[in-house]
């Protein structure tokens, strides 16, 4: 969604969060079972009725509550650590996603 974004010459602040969703939804259900497909095809198994987006809401609440659940045992905190980030993008990239180079200075 953030690359067709910036294709059509915008970004997801210029957008609004609606209009964002809207598209990042749309693009699940286009591609959404794409990956389901190449894992069923390889022979993974698993129970497929379970299979869940990230941004279902059932998920969101999960998530937000498991972050809360682990900040509070003091196993999620913030402090100075290196970070993958991806300025056009404003976010933070997994290392699986980080192609690296060397670069004088």
């Amino acid at each position: 969604v953030e690359k067709q974004l910036i294709e059509e010459g915008t970004t997801r602040e210029e957008v609004g969060r609606e209009e964002f969703l809207r598209r990042a939804w749309a693009y699940k259900e286009q591609q959404g079972g794409f990956i389901t497909t190449q894992l069923r095809s390889l022979g993974a198994s698993a129970d497929w009725s379970r299979e869940r987006f990230t941004m279902d809401p059932d998920m969101s609440a999960g998530v937000v509550e498991a972050f809360v659940r682990l900040h509070e045992k003091g196993l999620v905190y913030r402090g100075e650590y290196m970070v993958n980030w991806a300025p056009t993008l404003k976010t933070a990239v997994s290392d699986l996603e980080v192609e690296y180079s060397e670069e004088e200075g």
